[in-house]
């Protein structure tokens, strides 16, 4: 069976780079200025953010965004799983040393 091509989903790529923008700046940042910074448009950011607010990926706060709580439980389940692996790795050392 032939490998399919891997192909970029733009939408993903674009929410990427909010959520970096967002999470890089020590202020609020207001969605214009979002747009700016990541060079999409305005429509396309106030799109985005409006789903990632719903999906609690981002708050907002007057006119300004800030990363959103859902966010912090996906990084506590990473956090938690990595934890665990470690647990488990080191477990497996002892046995074999």
């Amino acid at each position: 069976m032939a490998a399919k091509s891997c192909r970029k989903i733009e939408v993903l790529i674009a929410a990427d780079a909010i959520l970096h923008c967002i999470a890089e700046s020590k202020e609020l940042m207001p969605a214009a200025e979002i747009a700016k910074a990541t060079n999409l448009t305005n429509d396309s950011v106030f799109r985005q953010l409006g789903t990632m607010e719903e999906l609690g990926w981002v708050r907002k706060i007057g006119d300004g965004y800030t990363p959103g709580m859902a966010l912090a439980v996906i990084w506590a389940r990473v956090k938690a799983n990595a934890e665990g692996q470690l647990v488990k790795l080191k477990q497996d050392i002892e046995t074999l040393g």
